[in-house]
C-alpha cells in the first residue's frame, strides 16, 4: 500500500544494517524507507557486504551488518552508458550515465536515472492495488581531483519521488475512497578530500557530507509530516607501526541531525549532535589478520556510548579459512518513519514512553572451505550469529486489538542467524549457487515470547548462471523459497478467519540476455509461477 521497501539482514529490520555509500552514510532518519530505491543498479560499480558489527571507522550503527555501495568511477566507467526497461505491469526506466576526462588531474561523471510505475495493476480484484503507481527522478554528479599530495572528490545528489497507493479509484485530483500519497524529496552535497604523508601508507581523509529530506505522506485521513537535515564529518589517520604488518587508523567523527516527525497527535522532533572518537589496529600475519577496534561517541541526549569490535581471520589451510567477529552497535530509533507503512492501518499508535537508544551485541563466525569439484573450484561456507539487544524499541501489533504500542525491552530480543552456501561449476561457464537459511528471531509480544512476525523460520535458494563459449548469451534462473511465517495475532482474527501463519511459498525469476557489440538485449520474468498473497488487506 505505501510502498516502503527495507532490506533484511539476519532477520533483522533493515534500520539495523548501516548502508553507506562509498563510506558515507547512506538511508538515515526519514530516507531509510523509500531511499532504497533511488540508486538504480547501473549505477553501481560494486557492493561489500560485512556480516554482525562493521569497522568502527565508520560509525556506531552497525548492529546487524554493514553494505557499502560502490558508484562506478570516471576513469574506469563507460563515456555513455544508456539502459532502458519496460515490463508488462507499466513500470518504465530510463538511466544515462556519462563520464568525461577533463585533463590529467580532473575528471567527472554524471548518473541520470528516472522510473515510473504507470500501471494500475490489480490482479486479485480487491480494488486495492498491487503496487503503487508512482514517478522517481534522481541525479548525482561527481568530480574527481587527483594529484601528487593529495586526492579530492566533490558530489552532489539529489532525487524527487511521488506514490498514489491505495484503491484503485483514488487519484490526488479525484480522491475516491482510500488513498495512499507520498512525496519525497532528497538533495544532498558530499565531499572527500585525502592527504598523503611522505612515509608509505601514512595519508589524512576527511570526509564530509550535508543533507536535507523532506517527506509529506497521507494515509487515508491520517497526515504525515517529516523533515531532516544532517551533516556528518569523518576525519581519519592512517599509519603504520614499523612494518606493513602493523597499521593503525584513528581519528574523530561529528554528527548533527535535526529532525521532525509529526502524525496524527505523535510528534517526534529531535536535535542531536553526536561527537566522537575512534581507534583501529590491524595484524596481518602469514595466516592471520586480526582488526581490534573501539568507539567512544558523546550523545547530546544519551551521553557516552562505548562501542568495542573485533574482527578475526586464520587460514586453517591453504583452502580453509576461519572468521570470527564480535562487537556492540547501537541507533537512535525514529519510531514513526522506521513504521510508515503501518499508517496505513486504521489502528491508533501508543507512543513509547521515552526514547531510548537502540543496544545490540553481535557475536558470530564462518567457515569457508575451497575444494574442486568436477576438476574446477567449488567452494562450501556456514556462518552463524547472534544478535542480543540490550534494548529495543519493539513494535508490538498484539498488545491491544485496537492499537499499535511501541515500548523498550530489555534484554528480551534476540536473532539467531544460520546460513550455509554451496558454490560449484559442474563445466566451464555454468554456475550454481545453493543456500539454506534459518532465522531465529524472538522478541516479546502481547506478553510473551514470540517469533517475530512475518519472518520466515527457513529459506531457501538456487541460482543457475550459464554463459555460451563466445560470450555472447547469458542465461539465468534463480529461485528462492520462503517457509511459514507467524502472522500477528490481534484480537480480530475470527472475524476474518485469518490463518495464525503464512504458507511456503516459492519465487521464480528468470533472465536471457545477448550481446551485441556495445549492445545488451535481456528479456526476464519475474515471480514466475504466479504466487499471489491472499487477502493481503
Amino acid at each position: 500500500v505505501s510502498g516502503a521497501k527495507k532490506i533484511q539482514m539476519m532477520g533483522i529490520d533493515g534500520v539495523y544494517t548501516q548502508i553507506q555509500l562509498e563510506n558515507i552514510p547512506y538511508l538515515r532518519g526519514l530516507e531509510s524507507s523509500f531511499g532504497l530505491q533511488s540508486i538504480p543498479g547501473t549505477w553501481i560499480e560494486s557492493i561489500q557486504i560485512t556480516k554482525g558489527t562493521g569497522s568502527v571507522v565508520n560509525g556506531y550503527e552497525s548492529m546487524a551488518g554493514l553494505v557499502n555501495l560502490e558508484f562506478k568511477k570516471p576513469k574506469e566507467m563507460e563515456k555513455f552508458f544508456v539502459n532502458t526497461y519496460q515490463s508488462i505491469l507499466g513500470r518504465s526506466e530510463l538511466n544515462l550515465d556519462a563520464s568525461h576526462q577533463i585533463n590529467d588531474k580532473w575528471s567527472t561523471a554524471w548518473f541520470a536515472h528516472t522510473a515510473g510505475m504507470f500501471g494500475n495493476v490489480d490482479h486479485n480484484k480487491d480494488g486495492f492495488r498491487d503496487v503503487p503507481m508512482s514517478k522517481l527522478f534522481a541525479l548525482h554528479n561527481r568530480w574527481f581531483y587527483q594529484g601528487k599530495k593529495m586526492e579530492a572528490q566533490i558530489g552532489i545528489t539529489a532525487n524527487l519521488d511521488d506514490k498514489i497507493g491505495g484503491q484503485t479509484s483514488f487519484f490526488q485530483n479525484n480522491p475516491i475512497g482510500y488513498g495512499v500519497v507520498i512525496a519525497n524529496k532528497h538533495l544532498d552535497l558530499f565531499g572527500k578530500t585525502g592527504f598523503f604523508g611522505k612515509k608509505p601508507m601514512q595519508s589524512l581523509g576527511i570526509i564530509y557530507q550535508f543533507k536535507i529530506h523532506q517527506l509529506d505522506g497521507q494515509f487515508g485521513s491520517r497526515i504525515f509530516e517529516g523533515a531532516e537535515k544532517r551533516a556528518y564529518m569523518n576525519i581519519i589517520y592512517d599509519d603504520i607501526i614499523g612494518t606493513s604488518d602493523h597499521k593503525f587508523k584513528t581519528g574523530i567523527t561529528l554528527v548533527g541531525v535535526s529532525i521532525q516527525q509529526k502524525v496524527d497527535s505523535l510528534i517526534q522532533n529531535r536535535e542531536e549532535l553526536v561527537m566522537g572518537s575512534f581507534a583501529e589496529y590491524t595484524y596481518t600475519g602469514s595466516r592471520s589478520s586480526v582488526v581490534m577496534g573501539l568507539r567512544a561517541d558523546y550523545h547530546s541526549l544519551f551521553a557516552w556510548q562505548i562501542s568495542p569490535r573485533i574482527h578475526a581471520k586464520y587460514a586453517l589451510t591453504p583452502h580453509t579459512d576461519l572468521r570470527f567477529t564480535s562487537g556492540k552497535g547501537w541507533r537512535t530509533p525514529n519510531y514513526i518513519i522506521d513504521n510508515i507503512s503501518l499508517l496505513a492501518s486504521n489502528k491508533y499508535w501508543i507512543a513509547p514512553t521515552q526514547i531510548l537508544p537502540e543496544i545490540a551485541w553481535n557475536i558470530g563466525g564462518s567457515l569457508v572451505q575451497d575444494f574442486k569439484i568436477f576438476k574446477n573450484k567449488a567452494s562450501i561456507s556456514v556462518d552463524y550469529y547472534r544478535t542480543n539487544f540490550n534494548n529495543q524499541l519493539v513494535v508490538d501489533r498484539e498488545e491491544t486489538s485496537n492499537a499499535i504500542t511501541f515500548k523498550n525491552l530489555s534484554n528480551a530480543s534476540y536473532s539467531n542467524a544460520f546460513q550455509t552456501e554451496l558454490q560449484f561449476s559442474p563445466k566451464k561457464y555454468l554456475d550454481i549457487r545453493l543456500a539454506y537459511k534459518l532465522l531465529d528471531v524472538k522478541s516479546v509480544f502481547a506478553g510473551q515470547n514470540q517469533a517475530q512476525v512475518m519472518i520466515p523460520r527457513h529459506r531457501g535458494f538456487l541460482n543457475i548462471a550459464y554463459k555460451t563459449r563466445n560470450q555472447r548469451w547469458l542465461f539465468d534462473f534463480t529461485c528462492s523459497v520462503f517457509g511459514s511465517a507467524r502472522l500477528p495475532n490481534d484480537g480480530i482474527d475470527p472475524i476474518f478467519n485469518l490463518p495464525a501463519s503464512s504458507p511456503v511459498y516459492g519465487l521464480f525469476n528468470s533472465q536471457i540476455t545477448h550481446v551485441y557489440k556495445k549492445w545488451n538485449f535481456y528479456i526476464g520474468g519475474e515471480n514466475l509461477g504466479n504466487f499471489t498473497q491472499d487477502n493481503p488487506i
